[in-house]
């Protein structure tokens, strides 16, 4: 009894096991098949293929992958191949409405050739011995007929033979490409253009047709190059300066692409092809300028947003509304960025006058008084005690004595005047019994006013500091360093 109860759940767990596998599969299946889907309607084939392959590889009785690829051999023109792809589909799964109607319809539509290829068939036997036995200038002769009677496939075949006569005639290389791209065999028509690549390096029309092969293929990189170099080769040739755009606009290129198309009307003013490129990448590329300009601005992040806002304002095709707002963010960009630019101007001046300063330290203030324009813009270095310390709207002045042995009540020969370019914080350290170094430009000479002494008997220097540093002997902290 135990052992039959064993079994039976043994038995149960597998096919729960079992289950749980196939519905494993069912799902990986169907992601490929829904990926298959999406490249499908995208048109890229060779993608769409390789998934719902890979979908029968996991689930070989997944009867939705037989289905597409069923569809994708009718979108190619296989229609002996997607017969089959839906009669598969079929027999997994007769209820399958949408495989029994494509199936039915391409069944049909087969039956109604057959007779025709049966009659074709005479004809083709007898066309291919022809062909073995065919002369190159023979071969040319029926091709130039074919392609007039727009024969496509059968000046295929001429020129094919033509190429096999003759591996070193560009031309009919050149002319094997063409047709091979018109009828969308374009892996053929690459080997032939890159054949006649090699015998005539010099024709621009050959990197011009590799690169529209490359467009058709979804590699507008790739074509970028072979447009590059036809340019090179011929820099006025229109149609490679306007394929150059397209490439460009494919990878989102829109300054590039602009230019392309612009130089498309200066070769060729009429081309409206070009004009309407460009009318309609200006308005694309103004309304990006305009949203990326926006997001810099928002940001406060100015010097980024200015040229932004300046190119969606020149390109034009904003609304009024988006104009307006444009034109306010330029204006406050503007100020921002010129003050910005202002502030850097005096910082870096102010480093240069921290870095020359050390030069100035042989100078006095007596020097200075003595003759002043020799000294005035000159970075100095100086030391001295504060003799007092004036505020106006947060700014400090301070009156220095550089030179102890002299009472600036009695003598202010050796004082300067310290003016701090910005408002500081409240600090003990700066007070009228502190000391000071201080780096800085002498910016004039004028008479110093000492409460209860009166004016300095001549002019003494006045300093804009760019560093100071304050010192109280009272105290323990460390020096207060301000840089301005």
């Amino acid at each position: 009894m135990n052992n039959n109860k064993s079994f039976i759940y043994i038995l149960t767990f597998s096919l729960l096991l079992l289950t749980s596998e196939t519905s494993l599969f069912a799902q990986t299946a169907k992601l490929h098949v829904d990926v298959g889907v999406n490249h499908f309607y995208k048109n890229r084939y060779m993608e769409a293929y390789k998934e719902f392959k890979q979908a029968l590889e996991v689930d070989p009785n997944y009867a939705e992958a037989y289905y597409y690829l069923g569809r994708l051999y009718k979108a190619q023109g296989f229609t002996k191949e997607a017969i089959v792809e839906f009669q598969l589909a079929v027999r997994l799964k007769p209820d399958y409405l949408a495989a029994k109607r494509e199936l039915e319809e391409l069944t049909k539509s087969y039956e109604s050739d057959i007779n025709q290829q049966i009659r074709n068939q005479g004809r083709e036997t007898f066309k291919n011995t022809q062909f073995l036995s065919m002369t190159a200038d023979e071969a040319e002769s029926r091709a130039r007929q074919a392609i007039n009677q727009n024969k496509t496939d059968e000046a295929i075949r001429y020129y094919t033979i033509i190429t096999k006569e003759r591996p070193n005639d560009a031309s009919s290389h050149k002319m094997l490409g063409f047709l091979n791209f018109k009828t969308n065999r374009f892996t053929d028509s690459l080997e032939s253009y890159k054949k006649a690549a090699k015998l005539s390096p010099t024709d621009p029309e050959i990197p011009y047709a590799i690169g529209l092969i490359y467009m058709k293929t979804k590699s507008p990189e790739k074509a970028e190059t072979y447009f590059k170099n036809a340019i090179k080769l011929n820099s006025k040739m229109v149609k490679a300066h306007f394929a150059l755009g397209e490439a460009y606009e494919a990878q989102a290129k829109l300054d590039d692409a602009v230019f392309q198309f612009r130089k498309c009307l200066e070769l060729n003013p009429n081309l409206k092809e070009a004009k309407g490129k460009l009318d309609y990448m200006v308005g694309k590329q103004s309304y990006n300028y305009y949203t990326r300009g926006s997001y810099f601005y928002q940001r406060g992040e100015y010097d980024k947003a200015l040229p932004l806002l300046s190119m969606a304002k020149s390109h034009g095709s904003l609304t009024a509304d988006q104009k307006r707002q444009t034109e306010e963010m330029l204006n406050a960009s503007q100020y921002w960025v010129n003050k910005q630019q202002a502030e850097k101007r005096v910082s870096d001046e102010r480093a240069q006058v921290m870095s020359q300063a050390n030069i100035g330290r042989s100078i006095s203030p007596l020097d200075v008084s003595n003759n002043p324009n020799s000294y005035i813009g000159k970075a100095v270095e100086w030391e001295g005690d504060v003799e007092f310390i004036n505020e106006n709207r947060g700014k400090l002045s301070i009156c220095v004595n550089g030179n102890s042995k002299y009472d600036a009540e009695t003598n202010m020969d050796y004082c300067f005047i310290v003016n701090l370019p910005k408002s500081v914080k409240e600090d003990h350290r700066i007070s009228g019994y502190s000391s000071i170094s201080v780096k800085g430009k002498i910016t004039k000479v004028e008479k110093i006013y000492y409460d209860g002494v009166g004016y300095s008997s001549r002019k003494q220097p006045i300093v804009e500091a760019a560093e100071i540093t304050f010192r109280r002997e009272d105290y323990d902290d460390s020096p207060l360093v301000l840089r301005f």
